[in-house]
């Protein structure tokens, strides 16, 4: 045989080599990748990782492997990876009934969601929205993460849509309840929950919601039942107590508020946030009952905690006679026949006759009272308008300017304004131009003292 022969024997034998090899390779791919498979399927997916790694470098375009390899990096908790390769899938493209996009889309989305990347999140849930059309679980998504953003009117729309397309999904109803809350939407938060504990009777949040909102509803009764059935849930509890506290304090029931504010207490870790504010509440509770033994209890265990929260340290200051005096803390409990009964005894102690008096709530006491003018030694009698509040709530000056207009109707010619909190800057200059003596918490403890002896 010549040279020539041999060559071309040679480059013949070589190419047969090379097809075969590549022959045999396109029949190994599938088995290696069923291989993968069975170890992803028993859990072995470091194992599978280095296996895919190995498939990888001989065809970076193989789309099941980049799948493969994203799944098990999500499995393992390597979300960085796994995000990386779920991307490498949506550049290649090549989708099929082995890798859809719905299922590569939605995988990336939860592996974002897992280290806090919602924007990308949402924006991968979005794409499935036009994917997959009439998968509500896509619109459920993408709602939940424009409410995690404060962008509930966009959360609203999703949500909205989600229950159209699938009316039994509870969870879409207690979020779309709880969007319509965030704006204020009263009257549909509440149909929207509704229809969420109808459908999930034991899901507290959906209930606590519902008490949140009937409470808004001024519905009382109907918020402390809805917020009953929330209690079952540990990690709610706390909230749920406080809210029970509110609706309370909204009805008026002083004690039973004071009660719950306490009960939750047991409950919160000590300092934090929701220990502050239950002691807070407490204590408002408490004031507002008049109860300032327990109120001042409170403030003072805010005020060893956190001096400057909330207006704790100005109440402690408004309140220092009240804390050592026994006759000031009588006063401010007192039942309202004994509030009229000191009162009448102050108007006495001023020099004043009472012709017409009347109580407000327990809380403040209006008297018509005379007078005799006694520079000009005439019995001329000269009228005027008496107001006793027995609360901290600073009086505007809006409250000086209504005690002014009834002056003029009720025909008196001077006021006396009495509060055992403090006058607003914009009160006192009021008063400053017109015939208003004003009384605050430090002039008014003598006066007190002097009708309680």
């Amino acid at each position: 045989m010549t040279l020539t022969s041999y060559i071309i024997l040679g480059a013949l034998a070589l190419f047969i080599f090379v097809g075969a090899y590549y022959f045999i390779v396109s029949l190994a791919g599938p088995k290696k990748i069923e291989e993968i498979e069975n170890l992803i399927s028993r859990g072995k997916y470091k194992d599978a990782i280095v296996l895919l790694n190995r498939l990888l470098e001989k065809d970076d375009r193989n789309m099941k492997a980049v799948y493969l390899l994203g799944l098990c990096h999500q499995k393992t908790g390597d979300y960085s990876n796994a995000i990386l390769n779920y991307r490498r899938c949506t550049k290649i493209a090549k989708y099929s009934p082995e890798t859809p996009e719905p299922e590569v889309r939605k995988r990336l989305a939860d592996s974002q969601l897992s280290i806090g990347n919602y924007t990308e999140a949402k924006n991968e849930y979005l794409i499935l929205t036009q994917v997959q059309p009439d998968n509500y679980e896509n619109y459920y998504e993408v709602g939940r993460l424009f409410q995690r953003g404060g962008l509930q009117p966009k959360a609203i729309k999703f949500l909205t849509q989600s229950t159209r397309l699938n009316p039994s999904h509870s969870d879409s109803w207690c979020a779309l309840g709880q969007a319509h809350f965030q704006m204020n939407n009263y009257q549909e938060a509440r149909n929207a929950l509704q229809t969420a504990t109808q459908l999930a009777p034991s899901d507290a949040n959906a209930h606590y919601y519902l008490g949140l909102t009937l409470r808004f509803l001024q519905d009382g009764d109907g918020a402390l039942k809805a917020l009953e059935r929330a209690l079952k849930d540990e990690d709610l509890k706390p909230r749920v107590i406080l809210t029970r506290g509110l609706v309370m304090m909204d009805q008026k029931s002083y004690i039973q508020a004071v009660a719950e504010f306490q009960r939750a207490l047991k409950l919160v870790e000590k300092n934090s946030d929701m220990f502050l504010q239950l002691h807070y509440m407490a204590a408002a509770a408490a004031e507002l009952n008049r109860d300032m033994h327990t109120a001042i209890e409170h403030w003072e265990k805010l005020n060893a905690i956190k001096p400057d929260y909330r207006d704790v340290a100005q109440k402690l200051k408004q309140y220092s006679d009240f804390r050592t005096d026994d006759s000031i803390k009588d006063f401010m409990i007192a039942s309202g026949a004994q509030f009229e009964s000191v009162t009448r005894k102050l108007i006495e102690n001023l020099g004043f006759s009472i012709n017409q008096i009347n109580m407000s709530r327990d809380t403040s006491i209006t008297a018509l009272v005379s007078e005799t003018d006694a520079m000009k030694r005439a019995n001329r009698r000269f009228y005027a308008l008496f107001y006793l509040q027995r609360d901290l709530n600073t009086v505007s000056e809006n409250q000086i300017r209504e005690f002014h207009e009834q002056m003029k109707e009720r025909g008196a010619q001077r006021g006396v304004f009495m509060t055992v909190g403090e006058f607003a800057p914009a009160a006192i200059e009021f008063a400053g131009n017109r015939p208003i003596e004003l009384f605050d918490s430090a002039a008014i403890v003598d006066h007190v003292r002097g009708a309680m002896s």
